[in-house]
């Protein structure tokens, strides 16, 4: 039997580049010890994963959410044509009319639908279903969207937003503008406005823009499902960053985020919708720390979703 020895260079998810020397005979267990390899990183980026999870919410029994440290349940509020934080929702569900559960539609099994007569968002309250702090505060936010941006009826439209206040100050959100054809994406991480806003300009300063990342022509479809992740680190000692993945794939970081990020939690809500969304959402999830790159394309790569984080 013949023996050769090989010096193997490897790339695996943990982003690692790493060298072995092996022997391997005719039967190949230079690939098996590969493999092996390969495996023993997935399986700690899928580890590290679930280990971060703070929130999960898959659609497939009902819009409460799968997983979470605090409130599960989805709450309804009206749509007055605004983008500003409206008061801590009380009235549980989907409205009336009810917002669709999509059976079947979704990612992964069934998604949530937006349609254009659509009068009201959800929300989740976020109180211990994100981890937040006022020293050193990391995250990643991750959903599947599946829409037409032309579809929708508005010139701006929040698919989805976090914040204890509005859209201005301390919030992280993505929109689609129609200011462009095709209409735009944009990532939006802006802290503390009272620092950022000297001027009380809002949406209008020139400050407010330095903090976007734009997105020209981002990879949506009708009836083709696109991953999102924002990660996120802020309040520490350096400038704060915002970054865009879609599809497990680097699109993009924010502007310098330098303002503090302050929120009272007690506040703070995920908000669905607003503005109007038209299409599809599917796996929408919180971690506690900024994914690595490889580690989104882990999360991107889950063959049955989220929860496979947490469904043992």
């Amino acid at each position: 039997m013949s023996i050769k020895t090989l010096k193997v260079i490897a790339f695996v998810s943990s982003a690692v580049f790493f060298s072995f020397d092996t022997s391997t005979n005719e039967k190949g267990g230079n690939t098996k010890r590969f493999t092996q390899l390969r495996d023993a990183h997935a399986t700690e980026d899928i580890n590290a994963l679930s280990n971060a999870l703070t929130f999960h919410v898959s659609f497939n029994d009902g819009a409460n959410a799968d997983f979470g440290n605090g409130d599960k349940k989805v709450y309804t509020g009206e749509f007055k044509g605004s983008r500003e934080q409206q008061e801590l929702p009380t009235t549980t569900g989907l409205g009336n009319p009810a917002l669709a559960i999509a059976k079947g539609k979704g990612k992964h099994g069934d998604a949530l639908l937006f349609t254009k007569q659509n009068s009201h968002v959800v929300f989740y309250k976020l109180d211990k279903n994100i981890q937040y702090n006022e020293k050193d505060f990391k995250g990643t936010l991750s959903l599947w969207m599946s829409l037409d941006p032309s579809e929708i009826p508005d010139q701006y439209c929040d698919p989805i937003q976090i914040t204890d206040k509005y859209y201005a100050s301390d919030a992280i959100w993505l929109d689609i503008t129609k200011n462009d054809v095709p209409p735009d994406m944009r990532l939006g991480v802006l802290g503390d406005e009272r620092v950022w806003d000297v001027n009380k300009r809002q949406g209008a300063a020139e400050e407010f823009f330095w903090h976007l990342l734009k997105i020209s022509n981002p990879p949506f479809e009708k009836d083709k499902w696109t991953h999102v992740a924002i990660t996120w680190e802020l309040n520490g000692s350096g400038i704060g960053r915002a970054k865009l993945y879609f599809n497990g794939e680097y699109a993009g970081q924010s502007g310098p985020i330098r303002e503090p990020f302050i929120w009272d939690t007690s506040k703070v809500t995920m908000r669905l919708g607003t503005g109007n969304y038209v299409g599809l959402m599917d796996d929408i999830s919180l971690f506690s720390k900024a994914l690595s790159a490889t580690e989104v394309k882990s999360l991107h790569n889950l063959k049955s979703g989220v929860e496979e984080l947490h469904k043992k």
